[in-house]
């Protein structure tokens, strides 16, 4: 049985801790669809938190899909 280290909580409290820094995000869309998005946490939601790509688009995702690993976010390099 995978062992899961993380709840929801600590998920939301981390992505608060890191708002307004800049990703790159992988997202995972099913069927080998890999989306990768450069971007900034805009805002946390209850429910949901927001991505601001660099080209202005808005993307929302669940906390779930973090803990799911949909969603891997790797520190953009300067």
């Amino acid at each position: 049985m995978r062992n899961i280290h993380q709840d929801i909580k600590g998920t939301i409290d981390q992505l608060k801790e890191v708002k307004g820094e800049s990703f790159i995000i992988k997202v995972n869309r099913g069927r080998n669809r890999i989306e990768t998005i450069e971007g900034v946490v805009e805002s946390t939601y209850p429910a949901i938190f927001t991505v601001r790509a660099a080209g202005g688009e808005l993307s929302t995702f669940s906390y779930n899909d973090i803990l799911s690993k949909n969603i891997l976010f790797y520190r953009k390099r300067k």
